[in-house]
């Protein structure tokens, strides 16, 4: 395997008027599966923008593969891709036109890939982007994200605005795709606890612009059995930021 990290940040820090994300470091490796936690607020969407190179400007280093972004050549972007809560179409064309044109400008699109996605999510190849629920446009912004398999997949709440089972489901697929993979990682940031333990390796919390702590998978699975695990993840997000 190689033992180049996917996703390498080193004091990173983004700068507002009125707040300030980081100093930030942390480590993803492949095949893991980490999830970002913090309250509203706490930076976690400025982090995931950051690293994704949708934040330029930004100190220190947010390394993917081993490059950072802003220096990198632009094909090297194929490395990450990125979704948030819709993506980032003309409403007016339909489902089927938006994934054609981003098979035209993506060597690594896999038409057949985004096609079944497309079934499994239970998504209208026909219907307009603009006449889709927030949940449907969740799940159409991860398929953008993701049909071309990039190392490290970036996702910021992907189970928001999606029903119980159809989320359940959701989460089957993150599965599927990245269990046991040795080449790629997904990092996405959620309130949903119970998603996340369904799914991660460990999580990160994040209060304030600063990482406070980090929560393994057999701690948070043993923590929901035990009927703790709201508790456990507020116990680590109020200890001081570790230095």
């Amino acid at each position: 395997m190689d033992p180049t990290p996917i996703l390498d940040v080193q004091n990173l820090q983004v700068r507002y008027p009125r707040f300030t994300l980081g100093p930030v470091s942390c480590v993803i490796r492949p095949g893991e599966m980490v999830a970002l936690l913090g309250a509203n607020a706490a930076g976690k969407t400025t982090f995931l923008r950051a690293i994704t190179g949708r934040l330029p400007k930004h100190e220190g280093r947010a390394l993917i593969a081993g490059r950072e972004l802003r220096t990198a050549p632009p094909a090297w972007r194929s490395k990450v891709g990125f979704a948030g809560e819709s993506p980032l179409a003309d409403p007016v064309l339909r489902v089927r036109e938006w994934l054609d044109f981003l098979a035209d400008i993506h060597p690594g699109w896999r038409r057949d890939d985004a096609a079944d996605l497309l079934v499994r999510l239970g998504l209208d190849a026909a219907a307009k982007i603009g006449t889709l629920s927030r949940g449907t446009l969740v799940k159409l912004a991860f398929i953008c994200a993701e049909a071309y398999r990039p190392a490290l997949l970036v996702l910021d709440e992907p189970t928001n605005g999606l029903d119980p089972v159809v989320r359940q489901d959701f989460v089957m697929v993150l599965r599927e795709r990245f269990a046991g993979t040795a080449d790629r990682a997904l990092l996405f940031s959620s309130h949903l606890l119970e998603d996340v333990e369904a799914l991660c390796d460990r999580a990160l919390l994040i209060r304030d612009g600063q990482l406070v702590g980090e929560v393994g998978g057999d701690q948070l699975r043993e923590a929901r059995a035990a009927g703790r695990l709201t508790a456990l993840v507020a116990d680590v997000l109020g200890a001081p930021p570790s230095r």
